[in-house]
């Protein structure tokens, strides 16, 4: 039986070599934080937040620092698809940055960075400035934490000269995750909710526009809509709903990842849960683990997917076969 391991290898392997062809410098970037330009081709590229670093070593470019991974990562801060690509690509181990939430500046400064590519995540605008007086910085394309996979793929691949490459990456990843849907023929068409559990009375249902929701609209499933008279959330791409009401969810299907099996078991073991006629029919997907959750609902990317992707659809087919049952 092939491992996840194995299966991302295998996978990794009907995704054609890169081209590396160079686009000419300079090269401008546009993102929330203003306009940066990169003059030459980048030779010391430092990660920040999450993603970054899995399309820099897709892209065929080894990093000299990336960020430390406490949820999903092991002791060492590397997420296991992370290790299992450098490796593939007969990388270096890159520096590791210390495990804190705003950006180690010193840190990074001593890495001698010619490059720093942050499309996903939090940074501030002062902490930009700073960042800035070390290398030329690319951040988010419009909100904190807020960016497709496939937009960090395409600000990575312009960021290094490899544009056409990071299309192709984009492309294959997609057909990819197509191809692995449709295995599941049940799958196509149901809609489904993404429930996250607040652990106070409330579930958080994300709706379109979420990044995590949009990966599997656009493979085929139906996001579930909010009821008219939804409690939505600030940002609007989601709405809470307290657990008295999960029966009322108004979609064929739950999409839902748990950090351990005891809280997915306490979960769905609550009365008032367990009233919804989805979880009587487990019309609900049973994904659990930091590292699962991580690959296909957190720190995304084509390298995330080739590893998680496929038990991720397989599941969701199994839920969406249930869905189905009268």
């Amino acid at each position: 039986m092939l491992t996840k391991l194995g299966l991302a290898v295998l996978a990794a392997s009907l995704f054609a070599a890169p081209a590396f062809a160079q686009d000419p410098f300079p090269v401008t970037i546009e993102h929330a934080l203003g306009s940066t330009t990169i003059e030459a081709q980048p030779q010391r590229v430092v990660t920040w937040g999450w993603s970054a670093q899995d399309v820099v070593i897709d892209l065929g470019i080894e990093p000299v620092g990336m960020p430390f991974f406490a949820y999903g990562g092991g002791e060492d801060g590397l997420l296991p698809w992370t290790e299992a690509a450098l490796a593939e690509h007969g990388m270096a181990m890159p520096t590791v940055l210390p495990n804190v939430t705003e950006p180690p500046i010193e840190a990074i400064a001593a890495l001698a960075p010619d490059l720093i590519l942050a499309p996903y995540s939090g940074l501030t605008p002062d902490e930009y400035a700073l960042l800035s007086n070390i290398a030329p910085v690319v951040a988010y394309p419009d909100k904190p934490w807020f960016a497709s996979w496939q937009q960090v793929v395409t600000m990575t691949g312009k960021a290094l000269g490899r544009p056409a490459d990071a299309e192709k990456l984009v492309a294959d990843t997609e057909t990819f995750l197509k191809t692995e849907l449709d295995k599941y023929p049940d799958a196509a068409g149901t809609v489904f909710a993404n429930v996250v559990n607040r652990n106070d009375g409330q579930v958080s249902v994300r709706l379109e526009g979420d990044p995590r929701v949009q990966l599997f609209a656009d493979i085929g499933l139906v996001p579930s809509r909010a009821p008219n008279n939804a409690d939505l959330v600030p940002t609007g791409i989601a709405y809470t709903v307290s657990y008295e009401n999960f029966d009322t969810i108004p979609a064929d299907m739950l999409l839902s990842f748990f950090n351990d099996q005891q809280s997915a078991d306490a979960f769905f073991a609550m009365d008032l849960i367990k009233l919804s006629p989805l979880v009587a029919k487990e019309a609900y997907t049973k994904l659990v683990g930091e590292e699962i959750t991580m690959a296909v609902s957190g720190a995304v990317t084509p390298v995330s997917l080739r590893w998680g992707f496929p038990e991720v659809a397989k599941e969701v087919g199994r839920a969406a076969t249930a869905a189905k049952a009268q």
